[in-house]
């Protein structure tokens, strides 16, 4: 899969295309690619997106990123020598495929009276 088009199908899974969240898809193509090459720590996360975690708007806007990542399942969190680290997930992604997918199977399989 290339990157570029496989990052933003999966990006456009997690955060739809909401106008607002067309601006959050950069940052969140900035994390995957930086846990693609391995676990890291909060502090790492906001180095890479140049963030400020000792401000409140900083860290909001963390949290705000990370949330459909994590809620998709395509990034977990584990405790590691005493931090919370990140990393991402294939087992959480794969998951949320599968609702996604008994999901859809409701809604395309024609009922039994339906002719």
């Amino acid at each position: 899969m290339e990157e570029r088009g496989g990052a933003e199908k999966l990006l456009a899974l997690a955060y739809g295309n909401h106008p607002k969240s067309s601006s959050l898809k950069p940052e969140a193509l900035k994390v995957m690619r930086a846990l693609r090459e391995g676990v890291k720590n909060i502090e790492e996360l906001a180095a890479v997106l140049g963030l400020d975690l000792k401000t409140p708007g900083g860290r909001k806007h963390f949290y705000v990123l990370m949330k459909p990542l994590r809620e998709t399942g395509m990034i977990s969190t584990r405790k590691s020598g005493g931090k919370t680290v990140y990393y991402l997930s294939y087992d959480g992604f794969s998951q949320y495929l599968r609702e996604i997918r008994k999901e859809a199977e409701y809604w395309l399989v024609p009922e039994a009276h339906q002719g």
